[in-house]
C-alpha cells in the first residue's frame, strides 16, 4: 500500500506524488531508494566515508535488494558500519524528512538532510557505535 493511500485512509492530507521528488507515487522502495532526492543523499553521504560507490543506481527499485548487496561486499566492523549508516542513520533521516516535508509543508532540502546526518553519525561516532567509529578512522580526510 502506499504511504499516500495509508494517509488518505486515516483522513489525513497527503501529496499525490512523492514529496521529496514530486516524480510518482510513493513507495516505501521509492522513498528509500529510487527517488531522485534519496540518491543524491545516499551519494552524499556514503562519499564521506569514500563509499560513494555502494550508492543506489538507476536500476536499483528495492531497498532491501540494494542494501543486502552492498552490505555484502563488506565484512567486520566496516560491515557494522555500512549497516548502522544505511538501516538505522540514514533511512530514519529520509524517513523524518518526509515527515517533515508531507506534515510542516516542508520543502525537499538536501543540505538540511546531509547535514543532520554529519551531526547524528558523529556522535555515534563518539559515543563508541560498533563499525560507525571504525568507519571514521578509515574516511579519507575531508
Amino acid at each position: 500500500m502506499l504511504a499516500a493511500d495509508r494517509l488518505a485512509k486515516k483522513g489525513h492530507n497527503h501529496p499525490p506524488k512523492c514529496p521529496l521528488c514530486d516524480q510518482v507515487g510513493e513507495t516505501i522502495d521509492h522513498l528509500l531508494v529510487s527517488c531522485v532526492f534519496t540518491q543524491q543523499f545516499w551519494f552524499s553521504i556514503l562519499q564521506q566515508f569514500g563509499m560513494q560507490a555502494i550508492a543506489p543506481q538507476l536500476e536499483d527499485h528495492s531497498f532491501v535488494d540494494w542494501w543486502a548487496g552492498a552490505s555484502s561486499r563488506f565484512s567486520g566492523q566496516v560491515k557494522k558500519g555500512v549497516n548502522s549508516i544505511i538501516i538505522i542513520l540514514g533511512s530514519w533521516l529520509v524517513w523524518k524528512h518526509r515527515n517533515h516535508c508531507v506534515f510542516n509543508w516542508g520543502a525537499p532540502n538536501l543540505t538540511r538532510v546531509v547535514t543532520a546526518f554529519r551531526e547524528d553519525v558523529q556522535q555515534w561516532s563518539v559515543a563508541g557505535a560498533p563499525g560507525v567509529s571504525y568507519l571514521f578512522a578509515l574516511a579519507p580526510p575531508s
